[in-house]
C-alpha cells in the first residue's frame, strides 16, 4: 500500500512500542489489510477512537455490483413508466393483480438497496441480512 505523503508539520516521528504475540500482530495485519490500511494506520485509528471501515470483499463487491444492476433496472422502468401516456399508466395501475405483483417483485429490490444504504451509513460493511437478500434476487 503507497505511503500517504504528509505536511512537514505533521510528519509522524514519535513511536510507542509494545509487544504482541505473534498471532495478535497476525490479526492485526490481516484487520488492517481488510480496512485498506497499513497496520500503523489501523493502530493509530483504533488508538484514537476511530472505527475504520473495513473494505468489502470479493463477494461483497459482487454483490453491489449486482445492487447497481438493480438500481439500474428502476431507472429503465421509470423511464418507461414516463414514456408512457398517462391514461395508459392509469390503466396498468388501476389493474389491483398486476400492482400486487409489481409490488411483491420490487419489494426485495428496494430493501436490499435500503439495506445496503444503511449498512453503508453505519460501518461501511455489507450486513449478513442485505448479503441474503441480494442472493435471493440473484436467483
Amino acid at each position: 500500500m503507497p505511503r500517504k505523503k504528509l505536511p512537514l508539520g505533521e510528519l509522524r516521528t514519535a513511536t510507542i512500542t509494545t509487544k504482541i504475540t505473534p498471532a495478535e500482530r497476525l490479526h492485526i495485519q490481516e484487520t488492517a489489510r481488510k480496512c485498506g490500511l497499513t497496520p500503523s494506520e489501523y493502530i493509530r485509528q483504533r488508538a484514537i477512537g476511530y472505527e475504520p471501515a473495513s473494505a468489502l470483499t470479493p463477494e461483497e463487491t459482487e454483490l453491489l455490483h449486482n445492487l447497481d444492476n438493480c438500481r439500474v433496472d428502476i431507472v429503465n422502468y421509470a423511464n418507461a413508466l414516463a414514456g408512457m401516456q398517462r391514461e395508459q399508466r392509469m390503466a396498468m395501475f388501476n389493474r389491483v393483480p398486476f400492482m400486487l405483483e409489481w409490488y411483491k417483485q420490487i419489494i426485495p429490490v428496494t430493501n436490499a438497496v435500503n439495506d445496503f444504504i444503511n449498512s453503508v451509513v453505519s460501518g461501511g460493511r455489507i450486513q449478513k441480512r442485505t448479503i441474503t437478500n441480494l442472493r435471493k434476487l440473484n436467483k
